[in-house]
């Protein structure tokens, strides 16, 4: 009996042996693991790329239809009306014509008794600027008075009390202020819009704030290759009451002016692909509208086609086609 035990004995399992075999997964388990790790960090970067990278035109649609608040903005009417462009620059004043000499009305000498004038003042045509003693020794003294022939700028006074003088001897000498022009210097790319007759207005360094008026009268026939820019003269119109030849001063020139022309605020136009466009005010929603635009100043914009008068278009305020508005 205890033979045929000992030849048929079972071999009793070795548990420390298995308990190795179960905690080392096989090669098969690994691999499926990894190929789910990969499937789960695609599928992640899939519904990322997907929340994050919608199209505009998904995103706008999105904006204006998920109830949210209206966009506060303003807006403005297209209008009919006159176009003007006005162009900076500065000038100077300068004499047109010859100054004009004041001469003694006497025979041969004279010796100057009083001068009534000094240098800058203003005389009118008539006006007696000095006294002449034209008597002869041995004579009984008499003085003649100088006349103004004509008036303007006293520029310089030639004599001084007590001087012999002649004749030929000039008193003082004058600028009419009919003879002051603006001399000032344009560039190139305004020629075209220029045109004789154009009114302009002025102010000096020496009377800011006060505004003179002039207007265009010379535009040279040739354009400075160095400068790009032509010479351009206008004759100064109504007061010209303190100015002087050789002063320094800015221009406001009028180079454009359109009559009866469709218009909108120049911070109206924005660009599109390329497009001029503006965003219409159209029942509570912004409506994006390509546009072909004309000159502009920089305050209004002149509007070619795409608009017509009484549109409203926005003028502020962040908006893309579709937006919900509220105009203010």
């Amino acid at each position: 009996m205890s033979g045929n035990d000992s030849g048929n004995k079972i071999k009793e399992p070795d548990f420390a042996e298995l308990a190795a075999m179960k905690k080392t997964p096989s090669r098969a388990s690994r691999l499926t693991t990894v190929v789910l790790l990969l499937l789960c960090i695609i599928l992640t970067g899939a519904v990322l790329y997907k929340m994050f990278s919608a199209p505009p035109a998904e995103k706008e649609l999105t904006a204006s239809n998920t109830g949210l608040a209206a966009v506060n903005v303003s807006a403005s009417p297209a209008r009919t009306g006159d176009f003007i462009r006005i162009s900076r620059m500065n000038g100077e004043i300068r004499r047109a014509g010859n100054d004009i000499m004041i001469y003694p009305d006497i025979s041969s000498t004279g010796t100057v008794t009083e001068v009534l004038i000094d240098e800058g003042d203003m005389i009118n045509s008539g006006d007696t600027v000095a006294y002449i003693d034209s008597s002869r020794p041995g004579s009984s003294y008499k003085t003649s008075p100088v006349i103004a022939k004509a008036g303007g700028i006293v520029t310089d006074v030639n004599v001084s009390s007590g001087e012999r003088i002649s004749s030929s001897t000039a008193i003082a000498t004058i600028t009419s202020n009919d003879d002051l022009v603006i001399k000032a210097s344009i560039p190139e790319k305004f020629i075209g819009t220029l045109r004789r007759g154009m009114t302009a207005e002025f102010e000096t360094v020496a009377y800011p704030g006060k505004m003179y008026k002039a207007v265009l009268t010379y535009i040279a026939p040739s354009v400075d290759p160095a400068s790009r820019t032509t010479d351009i003269e206008l004759a100064i119109i109504e007061d010209a009451s303190g100015l002087m030849s050789g002063m320094y001063i800015k221009l406001n020139l009028e180079t454009e002016h359109q009559s009866n022309v469709l218009m909108v605020p120049a911070a109206a136009i924005d660009e599109y692909l390329g497009d001029d466009v503006v965003f219409l005010a159209d029942d509570g929603t912004a409506r994006r509208q390509i546009v072909t635009i004309g000159s502009t100043n920089g305050t209004d914009t002149v509007i070619l086609s795409g608009l017509s008068e009484g549109d409203l278009v926005i003028t502020a305020g962040n908006v893309t086609d579709g937006t919900a508005i509220s105009v203010v």
